[in-house]
């Protein structure tokens, strides 16, 4: 089953302040990160921060990934330090490869042998940072069971290419993300443009609106402010769950596999998506309730 994860902040695990902040508790998931957000001199003290950022992030009920470093020395110390009890996921950068995925999965595994943690249990977010990893998303996707969600890194990816991270630019690489991602059951994340500014969230809110009808379900973001509108946006609306219930309620009366309901015509496909929405909402209200209870 694909995560609910409508929105995934990004904390660095070497800084107290922000894994300890209650801003955080609105997240459907936190990434303490050890790749990007902590310099080269920090690495070891974040690695070492780990156990106890895990505990704070925690009990907010958000689930926990960490993200690893991609280089050889550093990816490997860093697995085995966030495989444990508590991490749902890891989050890997700069994927070109299936074999990338089978040699992680084998590093997983180990980590999870030491660490008493059941085979399996940690899953894995795939980000493709490169047009080689794009090119190679079908093969990465099947490498491993382990896989659960996948993001373009629109920054990276673009500076690859020699162009800007635009909606223009990354429409095309994001779309062919989404389709992968729908032919292997991940769940496809992450906003089609620039998304590093906090100061404009009406902007925010438009690309986050955009990326979701190109089929994204969630993304990340840098900055606490804009959890709430990644949530909104990424939940299905009044009005869209109020039109899935009468398809759902016409279908029931109708007993056909085809009908008209307001002018329109009813099918299989229109009648399976009003579902896939309810589920959707009944999977958020069970994740709203469960970290409720935290």
């Amino acid at each position: 089953m694909t995560p609910v994860w409508r929105s995934l902040l990004y904390v660095p695990a070497h800084q107290e302040k922000h894994v300890g902040s209650a801003r955080v508790r609105e997240a459907d998931a936190v990434i303490l990160d050890l790749e990007d957000a902590v310099p080269p001199e920090l690495k070891a003290t974040a690695r070492a921060a780990l156990g106890a950022a895990i505990k704070a992030v925690g009990r907010w009920g958000a689930d926990v990934l960490v993200r690893v470093n991609a280089e050889a020395g550093l990816i490997e110390e860093d697995v085995r330090a966030a495989v444990r009890p508590g991490v749902c996921a890891l989050v890997l950068p700069k994927v070109e490869s299936g074999d990338d995925i089978r040699r992680i999965d084998r590093l997983v595994q180990a980590a999870e042998t030491e660490a008493g943690v059941a085979h399996g249990a940690t899953r894995l977010l795939v980000l493709v940072e490169t047009a080689k990893g794009l090119l190679a998303l079908p093969s990465i996707l099947e490498a491993s069971a382990r896989i659960i969600a996948v993001n373009l890194g629109n920054e990276d990816f673009a500076r690859d290419l020699g162009v800007e991270p635009s909606e223009e630019t990354l429409r095309l690489p994001r779309q062919q993300m989404v389709i992968a991602a729908a032919a292997n059951g991940v769940a496809p994340l992450g906003l089609v443009g620039q998304a590093t500014r906090f100061d404009d969230l009406d902007g925010y809110r438009e690309v986050a609106v955009r990326s979701r009808r190109l089929g994204h379900v969630g993304a990340a973001c840098i900055h606490p402010s804009q959890i709430a509108v990644l949530n909104a946006v990424f939940a299905p609306s009044e009005a869209e769950v109020s039109e899935a219930l009468a398809i759902v309620d016409a279908a029931r009366m109708a007993g056909v596999g085809a009908f008209a309901l307001n002018g329109r015509m009813i099918d299989k496909p229109i009648l399976s998506r009003a579902q896939a929405l309810l589920e959707r909402r009944r999977m958020i209200e069970r994740k709203i309730e469960d970290r409720g209870n935290n």
